[in-house]
């Protein structure tokens, strides 16, 4: 039997943070242990542990962002495997019992499952990548399979079973990223790796917060911290698949065309001319789709005019 470590970052989070941990404590299969890292929380987080204090562990660090609160998680981990799950976000019963046995059964050093939000709508691509009539519920896509970079949304880490020795191969969690930092552990898990997918729902995604993330915050300045994330992973993978797969490079492309044109629309909002227009003209290649081309010839063409209508849309009153 693997024994699996489940790490749960948190932060300022103590009115779903049981509900998560009671969705790890009730799996059918339960796991090796459960380490809950607290990032510098300062609400009743503590308070909201204490019915679990005999069953998980608990380690309180200052406030670093939630990719330097899973790296340590995996450290303090003591399992063979390691399994990440968000704070607000819970597990399906059965979810370390099908990805196990998926790991057993197939070699797998790395297992992803399908997730939905609360309404049961699909946030990955999973079922589209394994559609062929008569596919098994699980496939396996070997190292160097670059089918996940040919749709537009990638699997989860909430929905990642990885073993220790190849996430510390391919991670840590780049703590410079604020967000996409997922993104680029699993794109390098998916080339260099490889690994096996179950088209099954066993995750639940938390999109109807209190408050907004930082992925999904509609702060201008947030934004752009979020929008230069993207493009900078896009970035590394595109270039890692340009001579491996100029057809799954050409979808990369395009989303790095698309996060260009938003990005030069943020910062026209926020009145940074040059990075604006340097972003609209790079903006502006074939491939880009005319709603972008048109929002790049706008801001490189009528600035001013570009800044007051983007200023407004954003609130910064520019």
């Amino acid at each position: 039997m693997n024994r699996i470590s489940v790490v749960i970052p948190t932060f300022n989070r103590a009115d779903v943070l049981p509900r998560a941990v009671e969705s790890v404590l009730a799996q059918t299969v339960p796991p090796f242990e459960i380490i809950v890292i607290d990032d510098g929380s300062t609400d009743g987080t503590v308070d909201a542990l204490r019915p679990f204090t005999e069953k998980i562990r608990y380690i309180k660090t200052e406030n670093r962002g939630v990719s330097a609160a899973r790296n340590r998680g995996v450290e303090e981990s003591l399992g063979d495997f390691i399994a990440f799950l968000d704070s607000d976000d819970t597990w399906h019963r059965e979810k370390l019992e099908i990805q196990s046995a998926c790991v057993e059964r197939t070699g797998a050093g790395v297992c992803f499952c399908a997730s939905a939000d609360e309404d049961g709508n699909a946030l990955d691509d999973i079922a589209l990548m394994n559609r062929a009539p008569g596919a098994a519920e699980t496939a396996d896509y070997p190292a160097g399979d670059s089918r996940f970079f040919r749709f537009q949304r990638h699997p989860f880490v909430q929905a990642m079973l990885v073993r220790k020795d190849i996430f510390r191969k391919e991670g840590p969690f780049d703590e410079t990223l604020r967000v996409a930092e997922d993104t680029k552990l699993i794109h390098r898990i998916a080339l260099d790796t490889g690994c096996a997918v179950i088209n099954r729902v066993l995750v639940t995604i938390t999109r109807n917060r209190k408050e907004p993330g930082l992925s999904d915050s509609p702060d201008p300045e947030k934004a752009a911290v979020r929008y230069d994330c993207y493009l900078r992973v896009q970035g590394e993978v595109y270039w890692r698949l340009v001579p491996s797969d100029p057809a799954a490079a050409a979808v990369v492309r395009k989303n790095l065309l698309y996060f260009a044109s938003r990005r030069a629309e943020i910062a026209c909002a926020l009145g940074d001319k040059p990075t604006a227009v340097r972003l609209a003209r790079q903006g502006s290649s074939p491939g880009a789709g005319a709603r972008n081309l048109l929002r790049n010839a706008y801001i490189a063409f009528a600035y001013p005019l570009a800044e007051r209508a983007y200023s407004r849309k954003w609130g910064t009153g520019l």
